[in-house]
């Protein structure tokens, strides 16, 4: 049965009307008596007091000096109340509920160091391409590590939308072996293949501990035959180990670095000293394929020169200093334990510990710096600075200067060696559970760019890499590049391309072939990895519902009341003081103290 008076049809007066603003007023109104009962009852409460004979006051009362208890009394109050009635009646073929849904995010601090939304995509195949708003990007590379970071690279902002974009792979042990079994070059560890340079070499490592004394000559080091230089003082260690390396590489035949040192660029990874550094992406432990090529030399390093050392992890300054100080831990972890997987005796990893973001406080802070997120490794019981030194045409003498490879103190050589030529004697590698063979090839390379000798670490590496991805259907593993190291992953190995953005805009996310979109775009709320300045986020919904003959109806009312009072003090009653005064006669007073 159809309502008699259907709220669409009322006229505004009986709106109006309906909408009890004499209501409003009368609860205006008993508001301000209820405050003027209030306050009489506070006034009457400080009777008490006013009629309480004091000795102090020779007996008398505050009455009897003439002081009354004041009242107070709201002179006059004005009432107001405005309101806006607002009715919208349409009408619609259709029946159903709608609802919208707006979210907006109030960032309390940098804008770029708090996480408001992600995405994931995962990428286990080529080709992939990724569409966000229509534009499609399709996957480049030749193999899914590097398709998945240039994916990275096209979604990252300015190119594109999101302010994060990094990747990361759970590797899974691969099944390998060499043939013959018992080559000596390359050398097999787990997930990969490494070529050793297969031509004699020499190699050698010299400690910086500290810049010679102002005023004198320097240190003079002497590499080989006609070749020796005398490096003078700097202003401190660092610039002198940058020096020491300058003017050995001057010197011709031998090739210097001062390890892990980025020249004090923010983005680098900057860390004079360190045997080796793995760096990590935002929130992960899991080794890049970078780290795992600069792990197989410093793990050769440490084997070679019997050496001892300390493996330190750190966090940058995005989240608290507990999260950052357990990634820490985790991050170091990861490296101690790859460097086992290179072959380095457990004992000679002396510890491994998480520095947090401790080391970073007073550093100028980048929203997103990169070599804040490492872990090192450095040799145990030194803060010295390393340089190494291999040769590039002219090998190292037997004992090069100053020598320090006995122990003491000062600047010099801590370790020098020369290695006997190792010619590749590995014919293939055997992959996956099928055991296929892939045959290790010398040929030069001049492909695309990648110009390598015949024979070389790096032309055995990618005719090897090249090899394992063109028969991958078969044995189940695909290969990357870096230098003259092959890192092996399975086929069905996924990498994660992680996606994070601030913008409460719509982003349409797509991805196809052998890309999947694992985790929708969707709001987060800031967690470990966010800044300690926690995004606020509001959500307003609005709902429309069709009713009734296909008729939509909205009344919203709006208003604002106020009150203006006047508080006025007044005399306690005449009549009433001397009723006061009067009982207090009545009552004996206490002698005054002699």
């Amino acid at each position: 049965m159809a309502d008699e008076n259907p709220i669409e049809l009322l006229r505004p007066g009986q709106i109006l009307a309906d909408s009890a603003v004499t209501d409003y007023i009368k609860a205006m109104g008993i508001a301000i008596a209820e405050a003027q009962m209030q306050l009489d009852i506070n006034s009457l409460r400080q009777v008490g007091e006013y009629a309480e004979p004091r000795p102090g006051l020779g007996g008398k009362s505050l009455l009897q000096l003439g002081l009354s208890p004041p009242f107070y009394h709201y002179q006059h109050a004005d009432l107001s109340v405005s309101m806006q009635i607002v009715m919208k009646i349409a009408e619609q073929s259709a029946f159903g509920i709608g609802a919208k849904l707006d979210l907006g995010f109030e960032q309390g601090g940098p804008v770029a160091a708090a996480s408001a939304r992600e995405a994931q995509v995962t990428v286990k195949s080529l080709p992939a391409s990724v569409t966000v708003d229509g534009k499609k990007t399709d996957s480049a590379g030749t193999d899914v590590e590097a398709a998945a970071e240039q994916l990275a690279t096209a979604l990252r902002s300015p190119a594109g939308p999101f302010e994060r974009a990094f990747t990361s792979t759970e590797r899974k042990p691969v099944t390998a072996a060499l043939e013959p079994g018992n080559a000596k070059n390359p050398i097999l560890t787990p997930n990969a293949v490494a070529f050793i340079k297969p031509a004699e070499s020499s190699a050698g490592v010299i400690r910086i501990e500290q810049t010679p004394p102002a005023g004198s000559a320097g240190d003079t080091f002497k590499l080989a035959t006609g070749k020796e230089t005398t490096v003078a003082p700097e202003a401190n260690r660092t610039l002198y180990a940058r020096k020491v390396v300058q003017q050995l590489n001057a010197l011709g035949g031998f090739k210097a670095r001062l390890v892990n040192d980025a020249g004090g660029t923010s983005k680098g990874p900057d860390a004079p000293g360190a045997l080796g550094i793995a760096l990590f992406d935002t929130d992960k432990a899991v080794l890049k394929k970078e780290a795992l090529s600069e792990l197989e030399i410093t793990a050769k390093a440490i084997k070679d020169g019997n050496l001892t050392v300390n493996v330190v992890g750190y966090g940058d300054t995005r989240a608290s200093n507990d999260y950052n100080t357990k990634l820490g831990q985790r991050r170091a972890n990861a490296v101690a334990e790859q460097l086992k997987a290179y072959g380095v005796v457990p004992a000679k990893i002396a510890s491994v510990t998480s520095g947090g973001e401790d080391r970073w406080k007073d550093t100028p802070q980048d929203t997103d710096n990169l070599q804040f997120r490492r872990a090192e490794v450095v040799l145990a019981g030194s803060s010295d600075l390393i340089i190494v030194v291999e040769d590039d045409g002219t090998q190292l003498q037997a004992t090069p200067t100053p020598d320090k490879t006995g122990g003491g103190s000062g600047n010099g050589f801590i370790f020098a060696k020369k290695f006997s030529a190792l010619p590749v004697d590995g014919t293939a590698v055997k992959l996956g559970v099928s055991a296929t063979s892939v045959a290790i090839k010398k040929d030069a390379v001049n492909d695309s760019g990648n110009v390598f000798a015949e024979g070389s670490p790096e032309a055995f590496a990618f005719n090897l890499a090249r090899d394992i991805n063109s028969t991958t259907a078969t044995h189940k593993v695909r290969a990357t590049r870096s230098g003259g190291v092959v890192l092996l992953a399975n086929a069905d190995d996924a990498v994660v391309i992680d996606l994070v953005t601030l913008s409460a805009n719509n982003i349409t996310l797509e991805a196809a072939g052998g890309a999947s979109l694992t985790k929708p775009l969707a709001g987060i709320a800031a967690g470990p990895t966010a800044s300690k300045d926690k995004p606020k986020v509001t959500a307003a919904v609005g709902i429309t519902v069709d009713y009734r003959k296909s008729r939509q109806f909205e009344q919203s009312v709006n208003g604002n009341s106020a009150i203006s009072a006047r508080l006025v003090a007044v005399p306690a009653p005449v009549e009433f003081l001397d009723e006061l005064k009067q009982y207090l006669g009545q009552i004996p007073q206490p002698r005054a103290p002699q």
